[in-house]
């Protein structure tokens, strides 16, 4: 068995996961339903993680195996990658801020796709629709969510506009 970094970050996880359920069970159930259901997916997770990094094995029949340790998650992120990833995230917050929730997410969605993964147009608006339709009938139908107009809406209210 090996206790190391791994191990402890499992473990931290597995008790902060199983910490939030148990709170949220206490909840009325629209308002558990996300941190009891995201809850349970980090703890299984952190438990099989936590599981494979105590059970690991470096000597199989007395050879040293390779350590698969250094993956790409170990090396250091190219920089560009990294401004281009914090530009994605803050242009998905500024989209927020301007239009609102209900319009910036399928907005994001065809954004990122057909500018940043080069999809097609089918597939950009397929995708598009289908994630409009699951974050609709999640939040606004099925848990009642309220959610705030963007800048743009608030403005063109007051323009007389909308």
């Amino acid at each position: 068995m090996r206790y190391g970094g791994k191990t402890l970050m499992s473990l931290g996880l597995l008790v902060i996961a199983a910490w939030v359920v148990i709170g949220a069970l206490k909840w009325p159930l629209r308002v558990a339903l996300f941190p009891v259901v995201v809850g349970t997916l980090v703890f299984l997770m952190a438990t099989g993680k936590l599981l494979l990094s105590l059970f690991e094995r470096k000597e199989v029949n007395g050879k040293k195996v390779k350590d698969n340790s250094s993956s790409w998650m170990d090396q250091p992120l190219p920089t560009r990658k990294m401004l281009l990833a914090s530009a994605w995230t803050m242009g998905f917050f500024l989209l927020i801020l301007l239009f609102g929730f209900p319009i910036s997410v399928p907005l994001f969605t065809f954004l990122y796709l057909k500018l940043h993964g080069k999809e097609g147009w089918g597939m950009s608006i397929g995708l598009s629709v289908s994630a409009l339709a699951c974050f609709y009938g999640l939040f606004v139908w099925l848990l009642s969510t309220p959610f705030p107009e963007g800048w743009v809406q608030k403005g063109l209210r007051v323009l007389g506009i909308g």
